[in-house]
């Protein structure tokens, strides 16, 4: 879904407050002053501040989305899920300012985390969507266990270089280790 309107000023104000401070001194009132939402109007769109981080990831998402071109030569799941999670990262490209005040925020922050399981869980969902992998069963708990690769992906992307070798080994050997979690076609 592509965010318009009060979604999109959020967002990109959060992003923006992301650029200068960690997530754990942020504020969801200050990223909404940023955005120049009233209460009234932020309400409904985060009612606490972990689902701002959903908003967030359903950005991503998004963007995810317009940047990825699934190879028809990439016949097994396994293979779309390493070509989504490299387009998730091109996505975040523009962003790894905010990308690493938001992941050294949370480190300090794991209770957002928690409560923004329902956030992190759709957009983890999506990304298997976009795959073709979200079929049989359990996909939750692979959509998951697929967020959980993708997480620890993040810090070898955020000291990778142009090539991203690293955040690709990093990608190859977790997809490897998770072995059947997404191998369905």
């Amino acid at each position: 879904m592509v965010q318009t309107g009060p979604e999109k000023r959020l967002t990109d104000a959060a992003l923006k407050c992301l650029a200068k401070s960690r997530w754990d001194e942020i504020s969801l009132a200050g990223a909404a002053k940023a955005a120049k939402l009233s209460f009234a109007q932020l309400q409904p769109l985060a009612p606490a501040k972990p689902a701002l981080l959903g908003l967030l990831l359903q950005r991503f998402g998004a963007e995810t989305a317009r940047r990825y071109r699934p190879d028809k030569d990439s016949v097994s799941a396994r293979e779309r899920l390493f070509d989504v999670a490299l387009a998730w990262f091109d996505a975040l490209k523009p962003h790894k300012k905010s990308v690493r005040n938001l992941y050294a925020g949370l480190k300090r922050d794991p209770l957002a985390l928690v409560a923004a399981r329902g956030g992190i869980l759709a957009a983890s969902q999506w990304l298997f969507a976009l795959a073709g992998a979200d079929t049989g069963p359990a996909v939750p708990l692979r959509a998951m266990a697929y967020a959980v690769l993708l997480a620890r992906a993040v810090p070898v992307w955020l000291d990778d270089d142009e090539d991203l070798s690293k955040t690709m080994a990093s990608l190859d050997r977790d997809l490897s280790r998770a072995g059947r979690f997404g191998t369905r076609n």
